[in-house]
């Protein structure tokens, strides 16, 4: 990944992390790395463990980041999230998947936006 790139996605995240924890969402880990793919916040809302995918497009509209999270990407995310619950003993939390989008028309939250059964 370009350095520009690296730095303005950590730019996308940090945004998206103060965005959550202002709705009640609390930071456990960020750029959670499974054997199979990367989770860019992993969160809790309440009892539940939250995945999420930010997606940083500055210049882009509502949308445009949301097509880049892929089947491929969805699958990942949902292998990692699988490591990561059992790595931390955590099997019996629920979970949920959420992209938070942010453009130049602002933040986007998708809570759910895909489920591991189905990604």
């Amino acid at each position: 990944m370009k350095e520009a790139n690296y730095t303005t996605g950590l730019e996308g995240e940090e945004q998206a992390l103060r965005y959550l924890t202002g709705k009640g969402l609390t930071l456990i880990e960020r750029r959670y790395r499974g054997s199979d793919g990367e989770i860019d916040l992993v969160m809790a809302d309440g009892d539940i463990l939250v995945f999420v995918e930010v997606k940083y497009r500055p210049t882009g509209h509502t949308g445009d980041g949301l097509l880049a999270v892929s089947h491929g990407k969805r699958r990942r995310m949902v292998h990692a999230a699988q490591v990561f619950r059992v790595k931390r003993k955590a099997m019996d939390r629920p979970v949920r998947f959420d992209v938070v989008e942010i453009t130049q028309d602002g933040i986007c939250h998708i809570p759910n936006a895909f489920w591991a059964d189905r990604p």
